[in-house]
């Protein structure tokens, strides 16, 4: 047997959509992908959204709409793909990165208040493998500090903290549509946003400045240029996708959590490591997007083998995220911060081995990764 750490739910269902499209002859600014846009909003419950070309588009787009400056500060997780603190870097402000909390490996509240300067204009989160950040006090600091806010959603969709939404607490909320996310359209992201003007401004962002779409404008070919704006658009393709993946969401978001307690079930008699708080608890409803396991410290060095030993024993596993952003190459070249600002996330880094929970996993397929995760991991 062997398992994927990831695999896109396709079936007869997304093809009959996307060859549906395909015939329709109409490509871009079409009908699929307003519905997809509702049917989203809808799904969250946010005010406005855009569907966009990625969750890397729908950062940039965010922090372009900031009016951030050189001098600019913006506190964001150490520990985050990279793709969270290139949209800070690529608009011109400095990224200050904030180290994590060891229980869940969201960020860390103590370390945040810490770094907040008057230089410091938001505040970039990241919830943490789909376990919602704790909104509540996020937004005392936001509140007390008058800070924007960004929530990178990549792996949370379908997160809740005290029954709302992931990604409609912030100023924006940006979400992944890769096909190792939790749901596809091949390429794709979105962006909620709270209020009218930001959503005005990021639909002209998103689309050259253009605010009349090809099939809105009364004479062709003629439009007018209001705004700084590139091609971030989705295409009616992926938007088609989009909506036969929404309507399985519900079953694909279940199936995670069935797998992700059973797995722990299983595997949580091994004192070789521990599993990261990931899970549904109070006011924190998780997505369940994978299993993190810490290694204890006699194994640290094994790692890397360890990881190996799993794949080549039939276990696709992942690494979230191999080094926290501070330490690659780049940031650290450019910024050297201080590994005492983000030594918890380093630790996540070096002793992490994430597990698969995704619905392409039967209740075999979980057995099977436990048994060889106790067999391996001694």
């Amino acid at each position: 047997m062997r398992i994927p750490f990831a695999k896109p739910n396709l079936d007869k269902i997304d093809l009959s959509g996307i060859k549906e499209t395909l015939n329709s002859g109409i490509l871009v600014h079409g009908k699929k992908t307003i519905m997809f846009e509702k049917k989203f909003s809808n799904l969250v419950k946010s005010n406005f959204a855009l569907s966009t070309s990625s969750c890397t588009t729908s950062l940039y787009m965010a922090a372009l709409s900031l009016n951030l400056k050189k001098r600019d500060e913006v506190l964001v997780s150490a520990q985050t793909h990279v793709a969270t603190v290139h949209a800070i870097e690529a608009v011109g402000a400095k990224p200050v990165f904030v180290d994590s909390s060891e229980v869940d490996g969201n960020i860390s509240l103590k370390d945040l208040e810490k770094k907040i300067t008057k230089k410091t204009k938001a505040i970039f989160i990241v919830h943490y493998l789909g376990r919602p950040q704790p909104m509540k006090e996020i937004l005392s600091f936001t509140k007390k500090y008058n800070l924007r806010l960004v929530e990178d959603c990549a792996l949370a969709l379908g997160a809740k903290y005290d029954g709302q939404s992931v990604g409609t607490f912030g100023d924006f909320g940006c979400f992944s549509f890769h096909p190792v996310k939790l749901m596809t359209t091949g390429e794709g992201g979105f962006i909620t946003i709270k209020n009218k003007k930001d959503f005005i401004t990021l639909k002209d962002i998103r689309s050259f400045g253009v605010r009349k779409n090809f099939y809105e404008r009364k004479i062709p070919g003629y439009y007018d240029v209001e705004n700084f704006g590139l091609n971030f658009r989705m295409g009616e393709i992926n938007s088609s996708l989009g909506i036969t993946q929404l309507n399985k969401l519900p079953y694909m978001l279940k199936k995670r959590e069935t797998n992700y307690k059973l797995l722990k079930k299983k595997i949580i008699g091994n004192k070789n490591f521990r599993i990261l708080k990931t899970e549904s608890s109070k006011k924190f409803k998780s997505s369940y997007y994978c299993m993190n396991i810490i290694l204890n410290n006699n194994l640290l060095k094994k790692r890397n083998q360890i990881i190996k030993k799993l794949n080549n024993s039939g276990v696709g596993t992942s690494i979230y995220y191999p080094l926290p952003v501070p330490h690659f190459s780049y940031y650290k070249k450019k910024y050297n911060v201080s590994i005492k600002n983000y030594s918890t996330a380093l630790l996540l880094s070096n002793a992490s081995i994430s597990l698969p929970v995704g619905p392409h996993i039967s209740k075999k397929g979980i057995e099977f990764i436990a048994r060889i995760v106790n067999n391996l991991i001694t």
